[in-house]
């Protein structure tokens, strides 16, 4: 029995890989691209599961998307076991939906569940079930939690059939039910039909164009749009009818966010932590090390000097080795102190979470340059720089 493991990235899908199959696994690379594929064999059960890549979606906007969607629509495993971040719930199940409609038996397994417990929120695993129509396990597979019951279900399922829920509002799901009908094809395959996806383009007839021009009409915006907001309607709402929140005490962390990620008292914030690193680097430690290096160097190309003077170097040699090797390489030592102070302060702010924050809460600002909130950093090193080569000149 062929079993494939999906799941968003970072969800515990590696983890509970190697939970599942021990030491018995295989790495290669998937056909015509360098991702790294995964295979092994399920321990006491002797099935073979195969790590998908990490994906959010089976649209195909990524290397990884393509993979999995080629694999599970052209290799057709026999079951899917689809793990999901139980912190984010919301997300994940997004790609959930689009894996119930491959006619393909599925088993959501709730990972990192022991997370839930210290943020006050209960999943009602069964509930979850009900809802969704399949069986859900909740496990930590970072803690080892849940496993053996995994295994159990992965077994009571090998002889179960599988049938697609309807999701979506009937006007929906009429125009996806005619598409099946027309072409004989799976709920999956007629919604990528619906949206016009370039890999099903051989069934775009009058029938189906008109189905997508009177749902766009109905709705006023693109059909992967239509499509994509019926997913999320479907998702919350299960979300509401199965999670429960328990109100817990602030933690220290969450009071400093509260400060720190204010909306409107953010970026001042970060301005004058910012100050403060510079200030630390460049003024206090620039000061004083930057005039003592200078200091060591200008004696030591004294010293170099004096002694090419006395076996008679020409005028030319000695200025290059003083002027120019030595003052140099004493120019670039003067700024090692202040890299060194600049990127503990940067590792600090790493370590307690700080710069991760900010780089979210700037990404908006920076995509209007083009850029993400993750050129914080080189743009914070390389101000530095700038800010070190006119203290120089």
């Amino acid at each position: 029995m062929k079993i494939a493991l999906v799941g968003n990235q970072n969800c515990g899908k590696t983890t509970l890989f190697n939970l599942l199959t021990g030491t018995n696994q295989k790495i290669g690379n998937w056909p015509g691209v360098t991702i790294e594929r995964k295979v092994g064999i399920i321990k006491d059960l002797g099935d073979e599961l195969v790590d998908l890549p990490g994906i959010y979606s089976l649209s195909p906007y990524t290397v990884e998307e393509e993979v999995s969607r080629k694999f599970v629509l052209e290799e057709k495993p026999d079951m899917i076991i689809n793990i999901v971040d139980s912190t984010s719930i919301e997300r994940s199940l997004y790609l959930t939906t689009q894996l119930m409609e491959l006619n393909i038996k599925v088993i959501i397994a709730l990972n990192m569940a022991d997370r839930l417990e210290k943020k006050g929120i209960h999943i009602n695993a069964e509930k979850l079930a009900k809802e969704i129509g399949t069986d859900v396990v909740v496990i930590s597979a970072l803690k080892e939690i849940g496993i053996d019951n995994l295994k159990s279900i992965i077994k009571s399922n090998k002889e179960k059939k599988f049938i697609s829920k309807e999701i979506f509002k009937s006007d929906i799901e009429n125009e996806i039910l005619k598409i099946e009908s027309l072409f004989g094809i799976n709920r999956f395959i007629a919604i990528k039909v619906l949206e016009n996806d370039k890999m099903y383009q051989n069934y775009q007839t009058i029938e189906v164009k008109n189905s997508r021009q009177k749902l766009e009409g109905m709705y006023k915006m693109s059909i992967e749009e239509i499509i994509a907001n019926a997913r999320y309607d479907y998702i919350v709402a299960i979300k509401n009818r199965v999670i429960t929140i328990k109100p817990i005490n602030e933690t220290i962390s969450d009071k400093l966010d509260k400060i720190f990620l204010n909306k409107f008292a953010a970026l001042p914030i970060f301005v004058v932590i910012m100050f403060l690193v510079y200030y630390l680097s460049v003024g206090v430690v620039g000061s004083f090390t930057v005039d003592w290096i200078e200091g060591i160097v200008k004696e030591f190309g004294e010293l170099v000097r004096t002694f090419l003077l006395n076996i008679g170097a020409s005028s030319w040699s000695q200025s290059l080795v003083v002027d120019g090797i030595i003052a140099g390489v004493g120019a670039v030592l003067g700024f090692v102190p202040q890299l060194i102070i600049l990127f503990l302060c940067i590792s600090i702010l790493e370590t307690t979470g700080y710069m991760s924050r900010v780089t979210f809460l700037l990404d908006k600002l920076f995509k209007k340059f083009g850029l993400s909130g993750e050129t914080l950093v080189p743009f914070i090193v390389g101000l530095r720089m700038q800010c070190s080569c006119d203290n120089g000149n």
